[in-house]
């Protein structure tokens, strides 16, 4: 019996190790587990055909080029229920099943238009539609037509769900390790791959930080003292990765020669705008669009404070008395 139990734990080990644990669940689990968290009917509201189900293969029938947006995310499935009622005008219910919390946080935080509104986590609502995140879900509810009665018709959905799903699911812990002074909330954005950074930033072609499936990346800007200055902060496996990353983008992107001890450089580039980059162990830290060079080294001093709080490492030093 426990040559089995072994056995079990060693295959579980290698599917996570090569990255189709998640993929198989989702096959295993299917799309009649996501239906039981939307509701049956609701204020008169009824489901108007079958539901269509997608999958990491099948998500481009629904969203056309949108889809890398979702994979680059962890997306596993998709499932879309319309609603006819009284008024006339459908509804549509999308819920997306991600990789965990930390991406359905992460998608959810791609588009922040909208009015907060308090339906699961950081709920958003504007023009007829209403979304939000909680535990591995996304969920978004469109209404074709918005009238009077929308915002609150949508609202009472969105409650059933959210009270479908058991799970709360944390914020990534990456999040708090922002300077909380000067932060634009609105600006918060959380990902892993350069498909997303362009998305957001457009900062070169080529992978020039090395970030892939693994890496965790913070997008945020600072107003005030830094007005409109932009932050990243990247998170990688190991201060050897972040290492690695650092001294390849001060190659492809600076002219000054980078520090191999990982120290910042800031330099003045061609559109007379300061950017700054340094490597503070596993983490690479990076300032653009700042006007002075000296707010551009106050961020970056003030990011790997706030980095150390939260994710504290030792130093080489103490590593090297071990």
């Amino acid at each position: 019996m426990g040559y089995i139990r072994g056995a079990v734990r060693f295959l579980v080990a290698c599917l996570v190790l090569l990255g189709l644990l998640p993929p198989l669940l989702a096959a295993l689990d299917g799309p009649a587990d996501l239906g039981r968290l939307l509701p049956a009917e609701f204020a008169g509201w009824r489901p108007a055909g079958e539901d269509r189900a997608f999958t990491r293969d099948t998500i481009f029938e629904y969203m056309d080029g949108a889809g890398e947006i979702y994979l680059a995310y962890g997306f596993r499935r998709l499932l879309v229920r319309e609603y006819a009622g009284p008024s006339g005008s459908p509804l549509v219910a999308e819920i997306y099943d991600m990789a965990g919390p930390a991406d359905a946080y992460g998608i959810a935080a791609n588009d922040q238009d909208g009015e907060d509104i308090a339906v699961g986590r950081d709920g958003l609502y504007g023009g007829g539609l209403l979304r939000f995140w909680k535990g591995p879900y996304f969920v978004r509810l469109l209404a074709e037509k918005e009238t009077d009665g929308t915002r609150g018709l949508l609202a009472e959905m969105g409650r059933a769900i959210a009270a479908a799903i058991p799970e709360e699911g944390p914020r990534p812990a990456l999040m708090d390790a922002l300077p909380a002074e000067h932060l634009d909330r609105k600006s918060l954005r959380y990902f892993h791959k350069q498909v997303s950074l362009n998305n957001h930033y457009y900062l070169a072609d080529e992978n020039v930080l090395l970030l892939d499936e693994r890496t965790e990346v913070a997008l945020a800007r600072y107003r005030e003292g830094w007005e409109k200055v932009l932050l990243l902060v990247c998170r990688y496996r190991s201060a050897a990765d972040a290492r690695s990353a650092y001294m390849k983008f001060g190659r492809d992107y600076f002219a000054a020669r980078t520090d191999a001890g990982g120290g910042p450089v800031i330099e003045k580039i061609e559109n007379g705008e300061f950017a700054g980059a340094r490597q503070a162990d596993a983490f690479v830290i990076l300032v653009f669009q700042s006007s002075d060079r000296a707010a551009c080294a106050a961020l970056l001093r003030a990011a790997e404070s706030r980095i150390q709080e939260v994710f504290p490492w030792k130093s080489t030093e103490a590593k090297e008395k071990e």
